[in-house]
């Protein structure tokens, strides 16, 4: 993919909570630091389990987050993403292995962040690095608030 391409997925999800804070510079200047990749339908993204060591932004298509019960072999869906979502985040700063398996339903676009080049983003852009982490910030408390949602429905 190149820059072009790359910045007009950025520009199609502008609206969406990560790329909000940013202006047009600002997205210039990570242009660099984001790759594209494409899933085919039923395509596993990562395991529940394993390292974690990007971010995905959903361009298109559609994901299904799942995780492993007690009983083995089952697991549960957690949730159906769609363009704007945002999935592996919590891996990429608490250090922890993916705490879900996420597979596509549909083929699928993602927007891909690496933790190296977040790293580099903090180094050398700290007032970029600052609005991606705001962001970030929100899209989990958004998720935490939902979950607290949820779970006051089932007691």
């Amino acid at each position: 993919m190149d820059k072009t391409q790359v910045k007009n997925f950025i520009e199609s999800l502008r609206e969406e909570i990560i790329f909000y804070y940013l202006n047009d510079e600002e997205v210039e200047t990570i242009l660099p630091y984001f790759e594209i990749k494409e899933y085919p339908e039923n395509t596993v993204i990562f395991r529940e389990g394993d390292s974690g060591d990007f971010i995905g932004f959903v361009i298109s298509g559609k994901l299904e987050v799942k995780k492993q019960t007690e009983f083995k072999g089952n697991q549960i869906i957690l949730a159906i993403l769609g363009k704007g979502a945002t999935v592996g985040e919590l891996s990429m700063f608490d250090k922890h292995s993916r705490s879900a398996t996420v597979e596509t339903i549909e083929p699928t676009k993602l927007l891909i962040l690496r933790q190296d080049a977040i790293e580099d983003i903090m180094n050398n852009h700290p007032p970029i690095a600052i609005k991606l982490l705001k962001a970030l910030v929100r899209i989990l408390s958004i998720r935490l608030r939902k979950l607290s949602e949820r779970l006051t429905t089932i007691f």
